[in-house]
This record gives structure tokens, C-alpha cells and sequence, in this order.
């Protein structure tokens, strides 16, 4: 398909202003494995952040998550799959007598000990989403980043990577 440049308004995250943060981060041995995918993001993020557009304009993009108090745009589907990381351990983590708009000072550390994550495991072509975006936007709020993310190959059936669209992935009750 050819490439159509539009301009549009849309809602930015200001990943510039995250830059030292993900330095520091990533310049943590460990902090991704295997080493050289964390060296390989820590110079991605060296080079220079651009804030990223988080949402599209509803006329040229239906597809997408309403924003909330602006119908006019939707957000991108991976910042609200990122967010079921974070939703799954009972974030907010507020008393059981408030709900979420009670207080916007939620406590930043899980009660449970679920979070921050201690491992997480993501393929190699998803790494960015979750070792620059995710952590970002988790700073950002002032949670803390998972404490390690391993970034695996590709599993393969038949030397072809495992696609659900591919249709070769296995079913888990056989």
C-alpha cells in the first residue's frame, strides 16, 4: 500500500521530557534481557526522544479507543493493551470504600506485591512498545517500571514465525 502523509491534531505523550529517566533506567544491568537488546534500546533512547502521538482524529480512524471528553478522537489500542498490566493487579489501588474518582493521589505502590512487575516477557519486534513507551508512561504517573523485561526470539513452526494471522498457532487443548 502507498504511504498517504496527512496532518491532523492529535494528543501527544511528552516522551522528550522522559528522556534521563529512561536512560537511568535502561543503563541498569538487567533492566532487559538479553544485553544486547538493552544495549540496543538504551542507544535507540540516547538518540533522542520525540514526543508520540497517543491518539488519531475519529473522521480518519474509527477504530480506536474514544478519548475520554473529546469524541472528536480516539486513542491507539496498544496504550489501552499496555494498561491491562497494570489493571490486572487491582490498579487503582485505592481503599475498598473509595472508588477511582474519590481521590486522584492513589497510592503508587501495590498492597498486594504484585506490582512493579519482577519479570516481563515480550517478543523481539514488541521491545520498544514495552521497554521506552510503557516504562515512560508508568514514570510519567510516578509507578515504577517493571524490574526486568526479556525481550524473547521469534517461536517458530515449521522455520515460520507462529502467527495467529499466519494461521499456524497451536491450540492449547490438543
Amino acid at each position: 500500500h502507498p504511504v498517504t502523509w496527512v496532518r491532523e491534531e492529535n494528543y501527544k505523550f511528552r516522551l522528550s521530557g522522559m528522556q534521563e529517566q529512561l536512560v537511568a533506567y535502561l543503563s541498569r544491568p538487567g533492566s532487559v534481557l538479553p544485553d544486547f537488546r538493552r544495549r540496543e534500546i538504551l542507544a535507540f533512547v540516547q538518540g533522542g526522544l520525540h514526543d508520540l502521538s497517543v491518539s488519531r482524529a475519529k473522521e480518519t480512524c474509527e477504530w480506536g479507543i474514544p478519548v475520554p471528553g473529546d469524541s472528536a478522537h480516539v486513542m491507539y489500542v496498544w496504550i489501552d493493551a499496555l494498561t491491562n498490566y497494570l489493571t490486572v493487579t487491582g490498579f487503582p489501588w485505592l481503599p475498598e470504600t473509595s472508588t477511582p474518582m474519590d481521590d486522584i493521589n492513589f497510592p503508587k505502590r501495590d498492597p498486594n506485591g504484585m506490582w512493579p512487575a519482577t519479570m516481563q516477557f515480550v517478543g523481539k519486534d514488541i521491545l520498544r512498545f514495552h521497554a521506552v513507551y510503557w516504562p515512560a508512561f508508568l514514570m510519567a504517573a510516578g509507578l515504577e517500571p517493571p524490574q526486568r523485561i526479556v525481550a524473547h526470539g521469534w517461536w517458530t513452526k515449521n522455520k515460520q514465525k507462529i502467527s495467529k494471522s499466519l494461521g499456524n498457532a497451536f491450540d492449547p487443548l490438543e
